[in-house]
């Protein structure tokens, strides 16, 4: 192209001057080179080129400060430094750090907060974490503002977190900053083998392990049948008590139900003690369990109703187990495998009918997983319609949470985490409602965010619910979230609440969504729906609600359906009572929540300085002890692995947006035109 300007450029200069008598020999060849240049790159900017450009950027090593900010940290004998002297010395260190290093600053418990130049993202605890508050904060930093108030620390989550996002970036070493116990995640230690960046660790906290006993875990069902026996199993651990006594006691509403007494045969004792509890009567018990002057108190809900699930089955499928572990004692589960689908006299017998992958007519609230079977799905019922796509291949469906959702709540770490669960299995298809819809879940196709639903909700003609879940292989959600939390809060969340809001009888105006048990860190947040005799959903009265006989909300309203939140509470048992009217008729409905303390991170109080050590040793990089944290910086400068890189820059800008171009062929113009002025006529 630059050949065929330069001989237009030529050519047209040649017409100009090259028969031309009016100037000097040199003159000539003078204006002949300028207005050969000046046309052809004139004819250049016509096609518009790219020109190719480079630049060269010096980029200073990142040394990342990873901040503990999780309670354990004050709970120690010297929570005056940490709290009024440590921020002013770690700030310094950060100073004299940021003159050879650019300093990227983080605070992490159990999620994460990053700093600086992150300041347009934010990360959650995974991927995973926060049992505690917000698995996510958009809240960012300029120094590390430490207020010690997260409830869980998991340091597998925020050295996976600055691996994902600092990959291909010049990291020199992360600094871990921390006490070294985990009550969250998995062990660090089983991460860091491959780790990319050398880690120096500094231990926080009192190295000293003081007798102690302590509740290390307590697992139970949430809901049992009334008047029935219900395991409680309970972990116990002893320190520096050998040849001493460990004694066990449970409490139910005060009263004492088991009383057990151990000998304790090491100086780091560990029991794990299985119970088996009457549940009694109907409604919301408080258990206690005490060990030493270590107390931990839950709540049980005990109904007398135990509801009968049918899961009708093409074929086995680790789906069906996965959805059955999720459902507690509340429920008896029953699982036929049958293509012929399912007759009335059976149905009658079950409360909720989950269909896998197979389609039948249903009398009874219905969930139905949708596979491949699609032909005698459209021909079961007429809520929904399906019909297979252009292209013959499975997708990889992700899911995202709804914000307009307003059926029942789900928890902000839940809805945070949906989209890094692993993907559902589902044929190319076109998903089309027949009427009214509610979608809990919307579908991202190869990280492609669309609007057809996940996980929908929908009333047929006779007003029974039937949820619609698109996509086999629920299953791999079970075992992501117990490879990252070792267990399956989330899962069995979204199963459960799907399930227990199709029971909801199907002619109750007034419904109230909430969960079971809240945290004592957390905000409470309460959904409602109301109904005319039409079983249309409306808002337009007034919704309160009176708490304990002693608080009294209004809540707020939304399209079709009411929110309210509370705010977070103190641990307890909490009865409500909520109450509206509309017309001549009165609407009421009685409840039960509890609020439960968390307290985990001051049941192990004793700096692991083991799992300091080796996280620092397997990188390549040094320990330390907060005594000696100002030596981590002759640490880092003697660290030849961390300098400074070069980073070529190419990029194509289009020849038209040179600024420099266009005044230097004004000035080849000008010139040309001075010197025909000057030495001949213009």
């Amino acid at each position: 192209m630059w050949l065929l300007a330069l001989a237009i450029g030529l050519v047209y200069a040649s017409l100009l001057y090259l028969f031309s008598k009016k100037y000097s020999k040199g003159l000539t060849v003078l204006l002949f080179a300028l207005r050969t240049i000046v046309v052809a790159t004139v004819v250049m900017l016509f096609v518009n080129p790219y020109i190719k450009q480079r630049s060269y950027k010096i980029e200073k090593p990142i040394v990342i400060l990873a901040q503990d900010n999780s309670e354990s940290i004050v709970l120690s004998k010297d929570s005056v430094f940490y709290k009024e002297k440590y921020p002013q010395l770690i700030d310094s260190i950060a100073n004299v750090l940021e003159k050879d290093y650019d300093v990227e600053k983080l605070l992490f418990g159990g999620s994460v907060i990053l700093t600086d130049d992150f300041n347009s993202r934010h990360f959650d605890r995974p991927q995973g974490v926060e049992k505690s508050t917000a698995i996510e904060r958009s809240r960012f930093l300029d120094k590390l503002e430490m207020t010690y108030s997260e409830q869980f620390t998991n340091i597998s989550n925020v050295l996976n977190t600055i691996q994902r996002q600092y990959f291909k970036k010049n990291v020199g070493a992360v600094v871990l900053l921390s006490d070294g116990i985990v009550n969250q995640g998995v062990n660090p230690e089983l991460i860091i083998e491959n780790y990319n960046f050398p880690i120096y660790s500094v231990t926080f906290g009192d190295t000293v392990a003081y007798p102690s006993m302590i509740i290390k875990d307590v697992k139970y069902n949430k809901t049992v049948p009334a008047n029935m026996l219900f395991p409680l199993r309970v972990t116990a651990n002893a320190t520096n008590y050998k040849g001493q006594d460990m004694n066990v006691i449970v409490k139910m509403d005060g009263n004492e139900v088991e009383n057990v007494t151990i000998p304790v045969t090491s100086s780091r004792f560990s029991k794990t003690l299985d119970f088996n509890i009457d549940s009694g009567d109907e409604g919301t018990k408080q258990i206690d369990i005490i060990v030493g002057k270590s107390s931990k108190r839950i709540f049980v809900n005990v109904s007398d109703k135990k509801y009968r699930i049918l899961c009708l089955a093409r074929a086995p499928h680790p789906d069906i187990a996965a959805i059955k572990s999720a459902l507690d004692d509340h429920f008896e589960f029953d699982v036929v495998y049958d293509n012929a689908g399912a007759n009335n006299d059976l149905l009658v017998q079950y409360d909720l009918l989950i269909l896998h992958d197979i389609a039948t007519r249903s009398s009874i609230p219905t969930s139905s997983i949708i596979g491949s079977n699609f032909d005698t799905f459209n021909e079961s019922q007429d809520i929904v319609s399906i019909n297979r796509g252009a292209a013959n291949t499975n997708l990889d469906v992700r899911g995202r949470f709804n914000n307009a959702f307003g059926l029942f709540t789900i928890s902000s770490d839940i809805k945070n985490e949906l989209k890094s669960y692993p993907p559902l299995a589902l044929p190319h298809c076109e998903i089309a409602f027949n009427g009214r819809h509610d979608d809990a879940l919307l579908m991202n196709v190869m990280d492609i965010e669309t609007p057809n639903p996940l996980l929908a909700f929908a009333n047929d003609n006779d007003g029974n619910k039937h949820a619609f879940f698109f996509g086999t292989g629920c299953w791999r959600w079970k075992l992501y979230e117990y490879f990252h939390h070792k267990n399956n809060d989330g899962f069995n969340e979204i199963i459960s609440k799907t399930v227990k809001y199709l029971l909801t009888e199907k002619d109750k105006e007034l419904t109230i969504n909430h969960k079971e048990s809240y945290l004592n860190t957390e905000s409470i947040s309460i959904s409602a729906e109301l109904r005319n005799p039409s079983r249309e959903l409306i808002n337009e009265p007034d919704l309160h609600i009176t708490i304990n006989n002693q608080y009294e909300y209004v809540f707020s309203k939304g399209e079709n359906n009411y929110h309210l939140n509370i705010g977070m509470l103190p641990e307890g048992i909490y009865n409500y009572c909520a109450h509206t009217s509309f017309g001549s008729v009165d609407y009421k409905v009685n409840g039960t929540f509890t609020v439960e303390s968390i307290g985990i991170e001051a049941q192990d109080l004793t700096a692991n300085i083991e799992r300091m050590r080796s996280l620092a040793s397997q990188t390549g990089g040094k320990h330390h002890y907060i005594t000696d944290i100002h030596h981590i910086i002759k640490d880092l400068e003697d660290d030849s692995r961390i300098t400074s890189i070069s980073r070529e820059d190419t990029r194509y800008d289009d020849l038209i947006n040179l600024k420099w171009l266009f005044f230097s062929i004004l000035a080849l113009i000008t010139i040309e035109w001075l010197l025909r002025k000057i030495f001949g006529i213009y």
